[in-house]
């Protein structure tokens, strides 16, 4: 009996080690107990972390995020040092001329010390290096709330605009995003109910209302969706070609994971093309919308807020 129970013990420790572990938000996260005497002009910004004191217009910056790259060169911000390749043609410019310091996810700290930043810009995926980073150079995460994508977009325009001196172009830029929006949101009334689903490696995860990637489409272009009830998680909730039937989404609003990274495997469009979806009236009416990469790459990035929702509206203008 003894025996059994050991065993019995061993296997469940096995399996709760296997088990993935619930992560804390960002927000959540303690600032690092680093202090950093700033020389100069200094600014007070909202970040993923609570309020940070940051120098003022620092002149040489290293960015760990796409969307935050992207926001900053919208803005006319020179982004000096980031990560070692980008997936996304827009931002070929940025990265033509800025140093390479490491991965989204490994930083190469011997060449961010050689290139000695005066700030350094994360999202959450160099989250877990925040405090090798801050020990460098005063360090920001602006990871974007993916619950409401827009308007956290936004909220770091006005954050990199304090830092940057930049406050009348973010002005116009937020204006511009909230025109886009607003155009998406009108051509979507009255179209249909929806359904975001993401292929990796020739399975599919839905997306629901609060999620980072149905957020936006069903919160800020408003467009109703589907299935209430799907259980949201950073890896959304499997589904099969059944499901899809079931649900018969009038509009699927797809995002090809393996093509957007650059893996090789089955495309999103391929997988797709099966019998059972094919009885869907998205499908029928040809309203499946592959979604542009940096929704997923860049999400809450100022040119990713426009061209996604450009993309969906031109979608919903062109419906029959």
């Amino acid at each position: 009996m003894l025996r059994l129970s050991a065993i019995t013990l061993c296997c469940a420790l096995a399996l709760t080690a296997c088990k993935p572990q619930e992560q804390k938000p960002a927000a959540s996260a303690p600032a690092s107990a680093v202090s950093h005497k700033i020389d100069g002009p200094s600014v007070s910004v909202k970040t993923a972390r609570g309020e940070v004191t940051v120098p003022q217009k620092p002149e040489r910056i290293a960015v760990y995020d796409l969307g935050m790259t992207d926001t900053l060169t919208k803005l006319g911000v020179p982004v000096g040092a980031t990560v070692d390749k980008t997936r996304l043609p827009y931002l070929d410019a940025a990265f033509k001329d800025s140093k390479k310091v490491g991965t989204l996810f490994e930083p190469n700290y011997e060449a961010l010390n050689a290139y000695k930043p005066q700030l350094i810009i994360i999202g959450s995926r160099a989250a877990k290096a925040f405090d090798q980073l801050n020990a460098i150079a005063p360090t920001i995460e602006m990871t974007a709330d993916t619950k409401n994508l827009k308007e956290s977009g936004k909220e770091r325009i006005d954050a990199f605009a304090k830092i940057f001196g930049k406050e009348a172009e973010a002005e116009k830029l937020k204006a511009e995003i909230d025109a886009s929006f607003e155009a998406a949101k009108t051509a979507a009334q009255g179209k249909g109910k929806g359904l975001v689903i993401l292929a990796n490696a020739g399975k599919l995860s839905a997306y629901g209302p609060t999620s980072r990637l149905g957020g936006w489409i069903h919160k800020d272009i408003g467009v109703p969706p589907v299935d209430e009830a799907i259980k949201e998680g950073s890896h959304g909730q499997p589904v099969s070609f059944e499901y899809l039937k079931e649900k018969n989404p009038d509009w699927l609003f797809v995002l090809d994971r393996g093509a957007a990274i650059g893996e090789e495997g089955k495309a999103a469009k391929d997988v797709l093309n099966n019998p059972l979806v094919a009885e869907t009236t998205a499908w029928k009416k040809g309203r499946v919308v592959y979604l542009v990469p940096e929704t997923y790459l860049a999400a809450g990035g100022a040119q990713e807020l426009l061209n996604a929702s450009k993309q969906v509206a031109d979608a919903f203008k062109a419906a029959k």
